[in-house]
């Protein structure tokens, strides 16, 4: 019997195991080095549905997506392939579900670490158009509209995300902490949402 190759790089792993595999949410924004924390699962998404398996105490879960955008392909150091959804994809996919991001503040700490050009506008429009989710344009518009400066996306493409976000009210995230409510976005956001970002703002780190 042949003796399975042992692939190290945590993602190139997932991805050989995986036809058709690409590295998505929090495992795309540890790729990115976007992540305060290490999670010990990453999320795939593959056009068929698999079992849950463990490679090297990392254990890999199907998450598929509704479509992908712009695949990001490299090798690890031993030309092993990878592939993980583009960064503007990853920052739609995670704001969509944030629980697969790891929580708000892990999603807060991954954009306030994205510099001036990183993110593509125009990508950013083709997944959210993709989506055609009002309620996501909102979220988008107004997590984005907190880091416009550092990021670097247009004063445009923010009033664009609040005009498709519509009139309908809706949460950021479903959450059991005080919410206040952000009539320009017509969502409910955590009270402490700027707490959280200026806590962040002097050491890298949002608590």
């Amino acid at each position: 019997m042949k003796r399975e190759k042992l692939i190290e790089n945590e993602y190139a792993a997932g991805c050989s195991r995986v036809n058709g595999g690409c590295i998505s949410y929090h495992g795309a924004l540890q790729y990115y080095a976007l992540q305060t924390q290490q999670f010990n699962t990453i999320y795939l998404h593959s056009p068929k549905r698999f079992r849950p398996f463990e490679i090297g105490g990392m254990s890999y879960e199907y998450h598929p997506l509704k479509f992908t955008y712009n695949i990001v392909l490299s090798k690890d150091c031993d030309g092993n392939p990878i592939a993980v959804t583009s960064l503007s994809q990853t920052i739609i996919d995670c704001i969509r579900h944030i629980d697969l991001a790891g929580g708000l503040e892990e999603l807060l700490y991954a954009l306030a670490s994205i510099s001036d050009g990183q993110l593509n506008e125009k990508e950013l429009l083709a997944c959210l158009n993709a989506y055609g989710n009002a309620s996501l344009w909102s979220r988008v518009g107004y997590l984005l509209s907190l880091f416009k400066d550092n990021i670097g996306v247009s004063d445009s493409f923010i009033e664009t995300c609040r005009i498709k976000g519509g009139n309908v009210k809706n949460k950021i995230m479903d959450s059991n902490k005080p919410l206040k409510y952000i009539s320009d976005w017509k969502l409910f956001v955590p009270k402490n949402i700027e707490g959280m970002i200026s806590k962040g703002a002097g050491n890298g780190e949002i608590y």
